[in-house]
């Protein structure tokens, strides 16, 4: 990871065990900078810092402080007051309107999979109904020890075995129990062809456009995704 690349990790993450700042510093056993915790640098890993909307939707809204509780977010949303309301209505991939029918279905799916589709659990996506990652964090924070789930850069050998190419993306997602223990891990990658590949039928157009204007957090998605429907597979339960 770039030198710029970590000082504006410190914006945007933390550390994942403590929650505490990040910070740049330059390691002069490997002559490198590194990006580490500012409390303590025997911590792994980081973790973004989630929206208001975003802890809300995974179940920690008692960390926002202040009159509401989560109890209480969670029913304005489910009653659409609002900006509260985070319940997907259209295709994501297409934004065309959810129908009536389609959207009871999905509510229905959501709820049968214990999640809260007011919550933004649940999507459309070409048609096909998804888990979205804050359902996933939302079933992962219902547990009595949750799991601690953290994110980094892949290091140059995880880069090698991936065969990254320079201007390509690469993270991995690591969930820990209570111990510690790494007890599975998610991979994300965003390549250089998918974030400058240009639409066919608009080539003035990029192909992913959310992709090409943010590549760094979509590898990092793709990563928590991947590692939260290994820890907690819903799908299993459809």
């Amino acid at each position: 990871m770039k030198y710029e690349e970590m000082r504006a990790m410190e914006q945007t993450h933390v550390c994942a065990v403590c929650e505490g700042s990040l910070v740049t510093v330059w390691d002069p056993d490997l002559s490198i900078h590194a990006l580490v915790c500012g409390k303590d640098r025997s911590h792994q890993g980081y973790q973004r810092i989630p929206s208001v909307s975003q802890l809300v939707a995974r179940g920690q809204g008692y960390k926002l402080g202040g009159p509401h509780t989560q109890e209480s977010l969670e029913d304005l949303a489910k009653r659409g007051v609002g900006k509260v309301s985070l319940m997907v209505v259209d295709d994501l991939a297409t934004n065309k309107p959810l129908e009536a029918p389609q959207l009871t279905s999905l509510i229905t799916w959501g709820v049968n999979l214990g999640l809260k589709p007011w919550l933004g659990h649940v999507c459309i996506y070409f048609g096909k109904p998804y888990i979205s990652i804050d359902g996933y964090y939302y079933k992962n924070n219902e547990r009595e020890r949750p799991f601690a789930i953290s994110t980094r850069p892949m290091n140059d050998q995880e880069r090698k075995d991936y065969k990254l190419g320079e201007d390509d993306h690469g993270y991995i997602a690591e969930g820990r129990d209570r111990d510690g223990v790494v007890v599975a891990n998610g991979t994300g990658i965003a390549t250089k062809d998918e974030i400058e590949g240009k639409s066919k039928r608009d080539p003035e157009q990029f192909r992913a456009p959310v992709v090409h204007g943010h590549p760094q957090r979509m590898a990092e998605k793709r990563a928590e995704w991947q590692l939260l429907r290994k820890l907690i597979p819903l799908e299993e339960q459809e």
